[in-house]
């Protein structure tokens, strides 16, 4: 049980390298961030946006560069991942409120976000548990919100191999749970599709799409 870490111990221990080591390991590292602000209509209102795994904020300055004046609620595991990113924020230090807890546990209050957004995070989730994560945020979500998420994704025969190999480690290790070990469980765009649109979500977008990696969003 001691190499699979816990998220948040995991993710304190890379925090400091952790913008790096995005930069080296996402194919078009700009243009996968870019087009998660592009998911979001450019306004100067105060749109609420809750960003769950928000880490140290890397996909944040492209949602100010469309949306200047949004408010924003960022949930992350990691104390240090949220320090770093408090940091680099403090220009917007008045529009960031930071939360140091699971999103798989926080409670949203429904109906109060314009948007909800996930990047590099959900890869840690099997379906069934995407699945109810996608539900909880589809009624956080105000009418006429936006999901949007950018992830890793993997092709169908990759997909259920690493599942299986999940499967096989948990037997030996009690405690092993998806979401709370540092594990990764890459699903396909085409699973996403199907977990977005059996959580209730009527229409899914690739806005964008290269390699190992995609940006997509879902709308009520």
């Amino acid at each position: 049980m001691d190499k699979f870490e816990t998220m948040g111990d995991f993710f304190d221990r890379v925090s400091e390298l952790y913008d790096a080591h995005m930069g080296k390991n996402i194919e078009a590292f700009e243009r996968f961030y870019s087009a998660i602000g592009a998911g979001i209509t450019e306004t100067q209102d105060e749109v609420r946006i809750l960003d769950i795994g928000c880490g140290t904020g890397l996909e944040l300055a492209a949602v100010f560069e469309r949306a200047p004046n949004a408010l924003i609620t960022g949930i992350d595991l990691s104390g240090e991942m949220l320090d770093i990113l408090r940091d680099k924020y403090t220009a917007y230090r008045n529009q960031i409120t930071l939360v140091q807890e699971s999103y798989l546990t926080y409670s949203f209050d429904e109906k109060t976000c314009d948007y909800i957004i996930s990047v590099m995070t959900v890869h840690h989730l099997l379906p069934e548990s995407k699945c109810e994560l996608y539900r909880k945020i589809r009624k956080a979500l105000k009418f006429g919100g936006k999901y949007i998420e950018g992830d890793y994704i993997t092709t169908p025969e990759k997909e259920k191999e690493v599942r299986d190999s999940f499967y096989e480690i948990q037997k030996s290790n009690r405690g092993l749970e998806d979401g709370t070990h540092h594990i990764d469980l890459e699903c396909s765009l085409e699973t996403q599709k199907r977990l977005l649109a059996e959580a209730g979500f009527t229409t899914v977008e690739v806005l964008w799409e290269q390699g190992e990696a995609a940006v997509y969003s879902a709308s009520i």
